[in-house]
């Protein structure tokens, strides 16, 4: 089954050996996992086994419980980030502020991590960031997958401030107040 929380198991089979040729006889019980967490080769108890079939009433079981092993596949999740804005540096370096999960059953506690870039280092706004190598985080993480490992998202890059600084040339008094830069 795919992760959904719960240690219930769903018994798609309950068959019974020994019994003779012709006489259909079979069985029915509940059945759950030892735990509720993703996995593979868990094993799953099936307990308050009774017969069934047309010919239960010739047979009696040796017992009410078996044990098989059966896998709790992760359940898919979606990543969607968020990204600062940033004052242009020359580099596409993005800073995510996010990273979340939608797609969670509630109470587990379940986000995401990786790198981000912008689409180019220029100045912009709403400039596409895009995160790679998303990697599920939290003390649930092992019972869910990411449908992708990137998302995508927007932010700005704006101008560097930058202060100007000017050297002027000496000159001789001449009643104007006209100056020549020199750098």
């Amino acid at each position: 089954k795919v992760y959904d929380g719960t240690a219930a198991a769903t018994l798609t089979s309950c068959t019974v050996t020994g019994a003779l040729g012709g006489d259909v006889v079979a069985c029915t019980g509940a059945a759950t996992f030892a735990d509720a967490s993703a996995g593979s080769g868990k094993t799953v108890t099936a307990t308050g086994l009774a017969l069934t079939g047309a010919a239960a009433g010739n047979y009696v079981l040796a017992s009410t419980a078996a044990t098989t092993l059966a896998s709790i596949t992760a359940l898919t999740v979606t990543p969607a980030i968020t990204a600062a804005d940033k004052a242009y540096d020359g580099t596409a370096a993005a800073t995510l502020t996010s990273c979340t999960v939608t797609g969670t059953l509630g109470g587990d506690v379940v986000a995401c991590t990786g790198l981000a870039t912008f689409d180019t280092a220029s100045v912009g706004s709403g400039k596409t960031v895009t995160a790679s190598g998303l990697t599920l985080t939290g003390a649930a993480a092992g019972n869910y997958t990411l449908s992708s490992t990137t998302a995508t998202t927007t932010a700005s890059v704006t101008a560097l401030t930058v202060t100007p600084v000017i050297t002027a040339a000496d000159k001789v008094y001449d009643r104007t107040v006209a100056a020549t830069l020199t750098s």
